[in-house]
């Protein structure tokens, strides 16, 4: 109450004022919730009370002027209390219309069908898919997977939860760390354009361990700084945070922060600061964190799991592309434009504008802006020079550019709050209207749950075009990918080769043509040979279902 009669006589004096007192008095102090410290009914009450009491017509005020003052008002109100705003805000953002999302192949439907599997077999430490033990990722984002699906069921909210819950947080870390070093405006504005940018917003939603990884790099960025700036009781902090995004991704867990770090001290000519950062009890840390899996997996898989991880997953994908498509010198730039869409687009002109101006200066930068700007180009840097190339690989990048963007534009806090309030409308829009029919066209949801629903007793199902994990994560039925026999043995796994990421079951045409009881799965409109020879072997029931997909049965 008493927030709602502060500024009163200077509103009276610009010709608006409530047209009512508040319903609380001064002295009323609301209950009090247990984690947040403010009842968030009377948060949203508080918003909504100051907008409706305000009479444009009573006062003649002009229209303009009015929205104006009302979104400055409720501005005021939310930023009164951040975390919760920006926790309604993302969350909102993040988890609106999850539920109508299909997951998607390939790389969504790998992690949701391990996490089940692991689920169903009741085995946490080792990622297996199709039966069989899967080394494409550490166990982290499986982890919070498959806790997801014990706690909800196997349905598309519960394999969205993560990246939704992850991305809320690092809106949250975003806006704690620039608050602390730049102040609360900075903070704010940096939590705005980081959660309303594309590519967060979209990993946000996405079944992959973007976001989590994003997280945990960003706070190994941010408490190294705090180290070196503050206590370096933050250094163990960091390592802790470097030891979950190895146990999520990988060697760059730790590479790229540490990369980066170690270039801003070498940048401050402060190399010695290297005999403070707790080296040794720091690694040792680390290694308790990261390495009891580690060692785990190495002690119950030996030479399978280093020559996957390590050789195909690490090594193999930074020396040999996985989609030459991708190697264009400008891949990553497209990626900037699009995944930090809206803001990207504005930022060149203005960085020029500032040069001209003789205002951008690194050497007189804040300690935290030299750190970040490293940081950023790091990333971006290094995956350059990965020979694989991946839409999603330099998202941790954003952590740097939206702080940066924050401070570039603080001058311009009320147009970035708008743009990305009307982000976040156009974005739930998009989350129930397009999306979903979109993802749906890259799923084989709809033959998966066409094949739940029938009895398969006996039945060789098979996949004859392109192979869909999708469906045996919806189907929870073991499908098979027809492939000719001749072609069979040069697609298995084994070795160094990207055949290891070949695990789902194998059935060669020739088997099927003398199998009395197939259910073969095609494309709409198939016109492969094999299908015509099918059918003259023996004549298959069509049955249509809706979508993409026929299914022919024997």
């Amino acid at each position: 109450g008493q927030g709602l009669r502060q500024g009163l006589p200077a509103r009276k004096r610009e010709g608006i004022s409530f047209s009512r007192p508040s319903p609380f008095p001064l002295s009323y102090k609301p209950p009090l919730h247990h984690a947040t410290g403010i009842s968030p009914i009377y948060f949203l009450f508080n918003v909504t009370y100051r907008i409706i009491n305000i009479s444009p017509v009573e006062y003649g005020v002009k229209k303009p002027y009015v929205i104006s003052s009302l979104w400055r008002i409720m501005m005021k109100t939310i930023r009164n209390h951040p975390y919760v705003s920006l926790l309604l805000f993302t969350l909102v953002l993040y988890l609106a219309g999850n539920q109508l999302l299909a997951v998607t192949d390939t790389a969504e439907s790998n992690y949701a069908l391990t996490a089940k599997e692991m689920v169903l077999s009741g085995n946490w430490i080792s990622p297996q898919i199709y039966g069989r033990f899967w080394y494409d990722k550490p166990i982290f984002y499986y982890w919070e997977l498959a806790l997801s699906f014990t706690l909800f069921g196997f349905n598309e909210m519960a394999a969205r939860l993560p990246a939704a819950l992850l991305g809320s947080a690092s809106v949250l870390f975003t806006y704690w760390f620039a608050r602390r070093v730049y102040g609360e405006k900075i903070g704010w504005l940096a939590a705005i354009i980081l959660a309303s940018s594309v590519e967060c917003w979209v990993l946000s939603k996405a079944v992959i361990t973007d976001s989590t990884l994003f997280l945990f790099m960003s706070a190994a960025i941010a408490f190294f700084y705090l180290g070196y700036a503050e206590n370096r009781t933050y250094y163990f902090l960091c390592y802790v945070s470097a030891a979950l995004a190895v146990l999520t991704k990988g060697p760059i867990g730790i590479l790229l922060p540490g990369l980066a770090c170690f270039l801003f001290l070498l940048y401050k000519k402060d190399l010695k600061e290297m005999m403070h950062v707790h080296l040794l009890s720091g690694l040792l840390l680390f290694i308790l964190i990261a390495g009891a899996w580690y060692g785990t997996m190495c002690y119950l898989h030996g030479n399978d799991f280093l020559l996957n991880f390590i050789g195909v997953h690490n090594v193999l994908r930074a020396t040999v592309s996985e989609h030459p498509s991708h190697n264009k010198w400008y891949f990553y730039l497209i990626v900037y434009f699009a995944g930090f869409a809206p803001w990207s687009f504005f930022i060149p002109f203005s960085l020029y504008k500032r040069w001209k101006e003789k205002k951008l200066d690194l050497r007189s930068a804040h300690d935290a802006t030299q750190l970040l700007l490293i940081y950023g180009f790091v990333v971006f840097l290094f995956f350059q020079l990965v020979a694989t190339k991946y839409t999603t690989y330099t998202f941790p990048a954003l952590f740097s550019f939206s702080i940066l963007t924050a401070l570039l534009y603080k001058k311009q806090d009320f147009r970035i709050e708008k743009a990305g309030l009307a982000c976040g409308l156009v974005y739930t829009v998009l989350a129930v209207t397009v999306a979903p029919s979109i993802m749906l066209n890259h799923s084989g949801k709809e033959i998966g749950e066409a094949l739940a629903h029938m009895d398969t007793t006996h039945k060789t199902i098979a996949f004859l075009d392109d192979y869909r994990t999708s469906a045996v994560f919806y189907s929870g039925k073991t499908i098979y990918r027809a492939e000719p026999e001749e072609k069979m043995a040069s697609m298995k796994p084994g070795g160094l080769s990207w055949n290891a990421k070949n695990v789902m079951p194998f059935i060669s045409e020739e088997k099927l043509l003398h199998d009395p009881n197939v259910l073969l799965i095609t494309r709409n409109h198939s016109t492969s040979p094999f299908l015509v020879t099918y059918n003259e072997a023996e004549k298959a029931d069509r049955i249509s279902i809706p979508g993409q997909y026929t299914l022919w049965v024997r």
